[in-house]
């Protein structure tokens, strides 16, 4: 029986080293390295299956088809609590993230908007931090919204190409699910910006993006969905998004945005709607914006996009 089982043995191996006889010299262990190389760069952790997203389509209730062979690319640096899980910039969006989950006034806010008063501010940043922290605890899941569509930059840090989304989805009759796309991170979905079009503004505040965040706040009390849009003062748009979510989350860059233009800013989503400040880029208190630090709660982060 011994050499019986050996033979058998030796039989299972012999096709895969023939398989790499017929290659040219070096391309096994080329591929393997590269094999090696690319899931580092992707992904410093498994790369789990799609819990996120329900079967049921969010509007149609069609099953979900999704669009998962698009994670191709690195995931951005920036993505500290994906890279650096246990560091201190991922710690302060712990805090954020318990402020939205376990809120002291007893709230339910699961539609945040993250946004800035002009560009550059890192709002993108902290949008995909946030959902990604949030995605990483034990119960929610997270479906990130990149309502930029005027210059999306979702894709980029989670590390896949520009793909259909939002935009497509607005226009069509389309299922959700069509553009929905999984990630390497657990329990965490996208829903890329989708093509550039000539009038996001009107696409943004049509009857069916209204719809389709109370569907998502509706249909999944376990989903808390994080939407990335314009900053406030260069995009018409945001004003009317920010009525239509539960909270909005401010992301002032230190020593860079203009205390004027964020007052502006927050004039036009109404004070109400703000959940807090996430002062971008400074390593102690910012005297320089006490005013915010009185009014609303703040949150510190080091990076920004």
């Amino acid at each position: 029986m011994g050499k019986i089982a050996d033979a058998l043995d030796k039989a299972r191996r012999e096709p895969a080293r023939k398989k790499d006889q017929l290659r040219p010299a070096g391309e096994t262990r080329s591929r393997e390295q590269k094999q090696a190389r690319v899931q580092h760069e992707v992904s410093p952790k498994p790369v789990y299956p799609d819990t996120n997203v329900s079967k049921t389509d969010i509007q149609t209730g069609e099953e979900a088809g999704f669009v998962s062979e698009a994670l191709q690319g690195p995931v951005d640096p920036k993505l500290v609590v994906f890279h650096e899980p246990e560091s201190p910039a991922a710690e302060r969006f712990k805090v954020l993230r318990s402020q939205i989950l376990y809120p002291k006034d007893g709230k339910d806010r699961r539609v945040i908007l993250v946004t800035s008063a002009m560009e550059a501010a890192g709002k993108t940043m902290v949008a995909c931090n946030l959902a990604v922290s949030i995605a990483q605890g034990v119960d929610p899941y997270a479906l990130l919204i990149d309502t930029d569509i005027r210059k999306a930059s979702v894709h980029r840090m989670l590390g896949f190409e520009p793909a259909e989304g939002l935009s497509e989805y607005l226009q069509t009759d389309e299922p959700l699910s069509k553009y929905l796309i999984r990630t390497p991170m657990m329990k965490l979905t996208v829903l890329p910006a989708g093509r550039s079009v000539r009038n996001p503004a009107e696409l943004l505040n049509s009857d069916k993006m209204r719809h389709l965040f109370e569907e998502a706040r509706e249909r999944y009390p376990d989903r808390f969905i994080i939407v990335d849009s314009p900053p406030v003062n260069l995009a018409a748009e945001t004003s009317s998004l920010a009525q239509n979510v539960d909270a909005v989350v401010f992301v002032v860059r230190y020593g860079y945005s203009n205390q004027d233009l964020i007052e502006e800013a927050i004039a036009k989503v109404g004070e109400d709607k703000v959940l807090g400040i996430v002062f971008n880029c400074f390593e102690s208190t910012p005297g320089k914006y006490s005013y915010y630090k009185k009014k609303y709660p703040y949150y510190s982060s080091r990076e920004q996009t």
